[in-house]
């Protein structure tokens, strides 16, 4: 006696039928893309402001202006010689109220602490991210 024998074919595991027979299963894709931003800040040594120089006015008002970028120094400017009186001929060296002296006599000096604008300074970060996709692929049944 002969036995015949039909195969069975079936879908592999990880794939469905669908309704053409086919053995399908879904893939995603990722696909990488570079993401560049650009910052700003301020040096090292200097502070970020809101727009007014600190202590001003502005500074108090909420007056908004783009952020700047101050750093402390100091200033000098020469002393100012004041005029002899009738007891003595010898004039004298002075400084405004609220600066420092430094030296004395025709030397002399006046410091003050001020802030000077200062640029930003920028810098770019890179990074990686990935955009998803999905694909249906058919694959040959099995038997």
């Amino acid at each position: 006696s002969r036995v015949e024998s039909t195969p069975v074919y079936y879908c592999p595991s990880g794939t469905v039928e669908n309704a053409l027979g086919e053995c399908t299963t879904t893939i995603t894709i990722r696909t990488p893309y570079t993401v560049s931003e650009t910052h700003t800040t301020c040096p090292a040594d200097a502070t970020e402001y809101p727009g007014a120089t600190p202590g001003s006015a502005d500074s108090f008002s909420g007056k908004s202006a783009a952020p700047s970028c101050k750093r402390a120094t100091t200033v000098t400017v020469p002393a100012t010689l004041l005029p002899g009186s009738l007891a003595s001929k010898a004039g004298q060296y002075s400084c405004p109220s609220g600066t420092a002296v430094i030296g004395e006599g025709a030397s002399m000096t006046c410091a003050a602490e001020t802030y000077e604008d200062v640029p930003m300074e920028s810098y770019t970060t890179t990074s990686i991210s990935y955009e998803s996709s999905t694909v249906t692929e058919t694959v040959p049944k099995l038997y």
